[in-house]
């Protein structure tokens, strides 16, 4: 199935003419669950990974308020939610029966910290051909993203960044190493997903504006809000219009414009490292 983007409302560029040269080409993944194999681009799939190359591992400090659980446990974990909810129930049944909530209080009571240097988990594998746009070093044709599964001190992902030419890898690594220590949420964990690519444009949002231009397209927002929604005259929900419908893309992409949401735009240093020397903004 082909997924794409329904059309803008409108031509914002075209209403606040300041936006047209802050425009960018971004791509959606739409990721979608899936089996995806090693030579296919994916999220959270296999890598094509040469099996005599050492597989990566995040030696930092992590946050250790809550104890990890393990990969087993997480893909557990959600198996169990998933079939509970697909299940009928009534009204007042829960969603648990108290077997499967017994049981899912011991996939998530987590277990002791391994203290070992712990194994990256794919994130993300993007095939050139298959993303518009997408450019690596001469030689490459393919990258891969791998990060640690757990909250660090720093407050940021420890990240792999990989560029290699696909056609060198004769002898794939079956069976990669998984990490022994993950989130206890399974936030870091994504679900092996086929994508299907597509390019956007994209306007920063208002958090990146001028002070000024921004507070022209919350007003902007409003009115526009009040048109089709005349019963709602106090409602806020114009001041957002711009963000959300027509500036940065939602779910997973590369390129554009940053979102923003519960923070907003401030300095940090990166904190990734890319093999071979280069880099790539994900």
């Amino acid at each position: 199935m082909v997924r794409t983007t329904p059309p803008r409302p409108v031509d914002i560029a075209s209403i606040f003419p300041e936006l047209a040269p802050l425009a960018r080409q971004a791509v959606r993944l739409h990721p979608r669950p899936g089996i995806p194999m090693p030579y296919e681009s994916s999220i959270g799939g296999p890598l094509l990974w040469p099996a005599n190359e050492e597989w990566p591992v995040c030696a930092e400090a992590h946050d250790d308020w809550q104890l990890p659980v393990s990969l087993d446990d997480v893909r557990r974990s959600r198996a169990l939610l998933e079939a509970a909810w697909l299940r009928p129930r009534g009204p007042k049944d829960n969603l648990l029966s108290p077997e499967e909530r017994a049981l899912l209080d011991t996939l998530e009571a987590g277990h002791h910290w391994h203290g070992e240097p712990n194994a990256l988990l794919p994130v993300a594998q993007l095939y050139l051909r298959d993303i518009p746009g997408l450019t690596g070093p001469d030689g490459t044709d393919l990258l891969q993203v791998l990060w640690c599964p757990l909250d660090h001190e720093s407050g940021l992902p420890a990240a792999r960044l990989v560029w290699r030419d696909a056609a060198s890898v004769v002898d794939p690594l079956v069976g990669p190493p998984e990490p022994a220590d993950v989130d206890p949420y399974g936030n870091y964990v994504p679900e092996p997903c086929v994508l299907h690519p597509e390019s956007v444009i994209e306007y920063p949002a208002p958090h990146e504006l001028p002070e000024e231009l921004a507070d022209r397209l919350v007003a902007w927002g409003r009115a526009e809000w009040a048109k089709s929604h005349p019963e709602d005259e106090d409602d806020e929900s114009g001041d957002a219009y711009y963000q959300y419908e027509l500036s940065v893309a939602p779910g997973w992409k590369l390129g554009g414009w940053g979102p923003w949401s519960f923070c907003d735009p401030w300095p940090c240093r990166r904190h990734v490292k890319t093999d071979p020397q280069a880099t790539a903004e994900i």
